[in-house]
């Protein structure tokens, strides 16, 4: 699962959310995760205002980008060991 732009999250972030509820004890650590996510989010937006106005993408943009498709690449991994501990 990985995203393009801040407006793919909405739909990433609820099948991430829907991936933390069947981890029983672990979900509310899970959701924190997702909600420092929104934030990192926020400031890809911001930086994809910046991209618009330069009529590129910046290297900051591709950076924060990646930043970002790694940690809900490390979190899907979490939800791995979450299932399998809760099991």
């Amino acid at each position: 699962m990985m995203i393009e732009t801040s407006l793919d999250w909405q739909k990433t972030r609820a099948e991430l959310i829907k991936m933390a509820e069947g981890c029983g004890k672990y979900q509310r650590e899970l959701k924190k995760i997702v909600n420092n996510l929104d934030d990192m989010i926020v400031k890809l937006s911001i930086e994809e205002v910046q991209c618009r106005r330069q009529q590129k993408q910046t290297k900051r943009h591709q950076e924060m980008l990646s930043s970002i498709n790694t940690e809900i690449n490390n979190y899907e991994q979490m939800i791995t060991f979450g299932t399998l501990l809760n099991g």
